[in-house]
């Protein structure tokens, strides 16, 4: 076990030792928490109180979650968990992901395009929490340092999830929806059910949804997280059919199967279960991709 004091001793916590803690353990933990987050986070303190090692196994379990590729660049994941709490609700997840976020460099565009990603699924509700949770720190902000923050080879483009629609008209012509099948069928190599189903029965609700999908990426994020927020929220919540979409996705914009897992992975927060489902939705996509 001598090397697991290793893997985050910057946080104060001394993982050689699981089931003993010391006080001066728990204020290390304290002070890292208020360095990164702003505050320390209610559940921790519960745990710091009643079950320390509960809290030191936790921890030291979400270490192991990233793979090793991407050990050095956590943004992706703390940015997936802001998705999700923004979309759920969680008012006090919003508010340190994002100060997390923010004291690992990300800037306040990204921030926001990771936010309009949210509210695809979270509309009024996980937006009604973010503005209660984070309005002030983001009217507030102070831009970290540009440091080395995203995978070398991932970058932004707001254009590329883009079909070619004609956003003038709210009519869903046969050559916007011959485009939408396109897209996907040369982006995805396969078009989701949902949107056959949609391009069949609401045509103009397809367009004005695609309108959403396009553009919510629009300041700063890099494209690759659009894949990976949406694979991590769609395994949170065991719907396979986003799963697929997304590692599809996310292969046609150059990530990695371990990028791609990562977003799986993260999802343990949810059920580790979901796991399955995963591997029933795109195991074959993810096994097959070098």
């Amino acid at each position: 076990m001598a090397n697991r004091q290793t893997v985050l001793s910057y946080d104060g916590l001394d993982y050689t030792q699981m089931d003993e803690t010391t006080d001066a353990e728990k204020e290390a933990f304290r002070d890292f928490s208020m360095r990164s987050k702003g505050y320390s986070i209610p559940a921790h303190e519960f745990m710091l109180e009643f079950r320390p090692d509960v809290l030191k196994r936790y921890r030291y379990w979400a270490h192991m979650i990233t793979c090793e590729e991407e050990a050095g660049k956590p943004l992706s994941h703390m940015i997936a968990m802001l998705h999700h709490y923004a979309v759920i609700g969680y008012e006090d997840g919003i508010l340190y992901e994002i100060r997390l976020s923010q004291f690992n460099g990300a800037t306040r565009g990204e921030i926001l395009d990771a936010l309009a990603v949210a509210a695809l699924h979270g509309h009024p509700l996980g937006t009604r929490s973010v503005a209660a949770a984070a309005a002030e720190a983001l009217r507030n902000w102070e831009e970290p340092p540009h440091k080395d923050r995203w995978p070398a080879d991932w970058s932004f483009d707001p254009h590329v999830f883009e079909a070619g629609l004609d956003y003038a008209s709210p009519d869903a012509t046969k050559d916007d929806l011959a485009r939408i099948m396109d897209w996907y069928q040369t982006v995805n190599g396969e078009v989701p059910g949902y949107i056959r189903m949609l391009a069949e029965f609401r045509p103009r609700l397809l367009k004005a949804y695609r309108d959403r999908y396009e553009h919510a990426i629009r300041d700063a994020l890099p494209k690759q997280m659009l894949p990976f927020l949406l694979l991590h929220q769609n395994t949170m919540r065991g719907f396979r059919e986003g799963i697929r979409e997304n590692v599809l996705l996310g292969r046609h914009l150059g990530m990695t199967r371990g990028q791609l897992t990562d977003a799986i992975f993260w999802a343990m927060y949810g059920s580790p279960e979901n796991y399955a489902i995963a591997d029933e939705a795109a195991g074959d996509v993810l096994r097959s991709m070098d």
